[in-house]
């Protein structure tokens, strides 16, 4: 099966009922568990056709496909990064995100606080500005405890189906058409789909993991931040996640 059309995607998405705004409160899940898998995008959609009993799709009020824009920030010497690249238990990830369709803004702070545990933060700024104000700055070291400044390192795109459990404390997001930029430097990963389920607490037996037990699918590393770095910085030492990336672009060619 090829990968799937905008046309597929709707007539798929559509037999999803919308989530309402309070099942959309509660499945915000701010404190989770994430379990990331690549795939390509036909067996993202064939995993998602099994779900349609259980899960609500979240609305973008243009679609069913959300586009995302995102900057992410590091200090200039990369210790955001290079504390993924070195498995630290706990590590960051700083970026201001445009929900392009609903022309909203954030800077977000993840942090992982241990293999089982991420902790997302953010607050809400106005459309389409990506620069850090020193009040931003002082949001994000009290979050991080970074003291030196943030500047942006690399841009993202994709776009986005998002499902809730309508039982399960669950987002079910799948991520499409990602691309990667810095300064001139591009690099597409259209031909994957990255589909995350966030929980909390971990629970193996929802449907959607057991969809992706049963079609095969094994939960692996997969770091866009760290991905946009090694792609458009290629003289950034990026051992140990070497074999990683390789896997990455072998499934995205």
């Amino acid at each position: 099966m090829g990968k799937p059309t905008d046309v597929e995607w709707h007539d798929l998405l559509v037999r999803f009922p919308v989530a309402t705004p309070e099942l959309a409160a509660a499945r915000e899940l701010r404190r989770r568990t994430d379990s990331k898998f690549v795939m390509p995008p036909a067996s993202a959609a064939a995993l998602l056709s099994s779900l349609t009993g259980e899960y609500a799709l979240l609305g973008t009020g243009n679609g069913p496909l959300a586009s995302y824009r995102t900057l992410y920030f590091d200090t200039p010497e990369l210790d955001c990064f290079h504390a993924q690249r070195r498995g630290c238990r706990v590590r960051h990830k700083v970026r201001v995100r445009h929900y392009v369709d609903r022309r909203v803004t954030s800077l977000e702070v993840k942090t992982r606080v241990s293999e089982l545990e991420t902790v997302k933060v953010w607050r809400e700024r106005a459309y389409d500005e990506s620069e850090l104000s020193a009040d931003d700055q002082a949001f994000v070291s009290g979050r991080t405890g970074i003291l030196r400044p943030m500047v942006p390192q690399v841009w993202t795109g994709f776009r986005r189906v998002t499902l809730l459990g309508i039982e399960a404390t669950e987002r079910v997001t799948v991520d499409l058409d990602l691309g990667v930029e810095r300064g001139g430097r591009r690099r597409s990963l259209a031909g994957i789909a990255v589909v995350e389920v966030k929980q909390w607490p971990l629970d193996r037996g929802t449907a959607v993991m057991s969809a992706l037990r049963a079609a095969g699918a094994r939960s692996g590393w997969m770091s866009k931040y760290c991905a946009a770095v090694a792609f458009t910085r290629p003289q950034v030492r990026c051992h140990p996640l070497l074999p990683a990336l390789r896997a990455l672009e072998r499934a995205a060619a």
